[in-house]
């Protein structure tokens, strides 16, 4: 989990648009009526689940929500499959919030906005389905969004199906990318059902995530202490460290390539090198990789190196991705072998709290510069770059909407 990233960013990775828009795109008669949008409290379970591959779903997280309005929420996210970690959460009184890291045992403090604004600005809101409900009763989609409302039957019950589908991307020659969002909602009642993302190139279709809402309970009183803060046990706050100072030289490291050998930093001296740290279960880091993508397509024939190193993550979760993306990205990846041990690549070597995160090396090995996070339209890496005298050029303008 990376530290909270900008909400532009939790948008690009799977922040849903609100419900009401899809009433207004509804027939009077036939727009279902959420009990959530102006409810004061709302309870809900759920499971946020990743993979898709032949079919199959991989649960993630179980997920425990209490909110009432107007901010005040407590979230928990209990680690479904993964020995060893802590489940995470997002706790707010209304005035101060805190989200907990339960991979990194860590605790600190995040904004707090109301509910019909932007959802909180952590990772946990969308993992959590938190962004599907604090959404309610906001503004339109973007209109650069093509929106379609019908009718479907979903685990034979009656369904609302709302299908956003975004402006097709383009990357290095690669076949355009277009990334599909769809609510269901209950017809009778108007909660939602599920939620889901899904890619779609050169006429297949690739699910990302899922969101399935067991149980809703809207209206009952929730004990003020239900949201009262109290650290946990075995927890530290977080404290951003510095990432590596610019002219440091870049520490050297092995990791392991799709097909099992060893790639190491040094395998590429003389070379400038873009290192990308990334993890299958991090939005905002698939975010990114299409303009990782569009970079790498542009520097692979100027003596530029580009290694996207998956870290904080297991091996079965990467080779998968590795298989579900071949036909995607074209960049070079490997995994770190401490996985989720505490001498990993990034934290241990390169001082990494938070992914996404780059390092742009020079030919002489050290470190050029290093950012944290991504943001459509923003570009730290072309700077870089430029600053070592190789170019890069806009993406297509497609590439970028949202």
């Amino acid at each position: 989990m990376s530290i909270p990233p900008s909400r532009r960013t939790l948008r690009a990775a799977g922040v849903l648009a609100t419900f009401s828009a899809l009433c207004a795109a509804l027939p009077a008669q036939a727009a279902p009526v959420s009990p959530i949008a102006q409810a004061k409290t709302v309870h809900m379970t759920g499971t946020f689940s990743m993979g898709g591959q032949d079919g199959k779903r991989i649960p993630v997280y179980q997920i425990k929500a209490d909110i009432a309005r107007p901010a005040s929420f407590h979230v928990v996210m209990t680690p479904a499959s993964r020995k060893g970690e802590s489940p995470s959460a997002l706790i707010s009184d209304g005035k101060v919030a805190h989200e907990v890291n339960g991979f990194q045992h860590t605790y600190q403090t995040i904004d707090v906005p109301k509910m019909g604004a932007e959802p909180p600005a952590s990772e946990i809101s969308h993992l959590s389905g938190l962004d599907v409900i604090w959404t309610l009763g906001a503004g339109p989609a973007s209109p650069n969004i093509h929106r379609a409302v019908r009718a479907e039957t979903l685990d034979g019950r009656a369904m609302t199906l709302r299908t956003d589908t975004y402006p097709a991307r383009s990357f290095g020659g690669h076949p355009p990318i277009t990334e599909i969002r769809k609510l269901w909602s209950d017809a009778k009642t108007g909660l939602p059902y599920r939620s889901a993302t899904y890619v779609v190139q050169d006429g297949k279709t690739h699910q990302e995530d899922q969101m399935d809402f067991h149980a809703w309970t809207v209206g009952k009183p929730i004990a003020a202490a239900r949201f009262a803060w109290a650290p946990p046990a075995d927890a530290k706050e977080y404290i951003a460290p510095k990432l590596l100072a610019v002219g440091t030289p870049a520490p050297d490291f092995a990791a392991t390539a799709p097909d099992g050998t060893s790639v190491k930093l040094s395998d590429y001296k003389g070379k400038i090198v873009v290192v990308d740290f990334w993890a299958t279960w991090c939005g905002p880091c698939q975010a990114s990789m299409p303009h990782l993508e569009h970079v790498y397509q542009q520097v692979k024939d100027k003596d530029v190196a580009v290694l996207a190193v998956c870290v904080w993550d297991t091996k079965p979760e990467y080779d998968k991705w590795v298989a579900a993306k071949k036909s995607v990205y074209s960049f070079p990846t490997a995994f770190d072998p401490a996985g989720r041990g505490d001498k990993s690549i990034a934290g241990g070597l390169y001082k990494v709290a938070g992914i996404p995160t780059q390092y742009v090396i020079d030919k002489d090995g050290k470190i050029a510069a290093a950012y944290t996070g991504f943001t459509e339209g923003a570009h730290p890496l072309e700077d870089a770059l430029h600053s070592l005298n190789v170019e890069i050029a806009a993406p297509a303008k497609s590439a970028s909407a949202r």
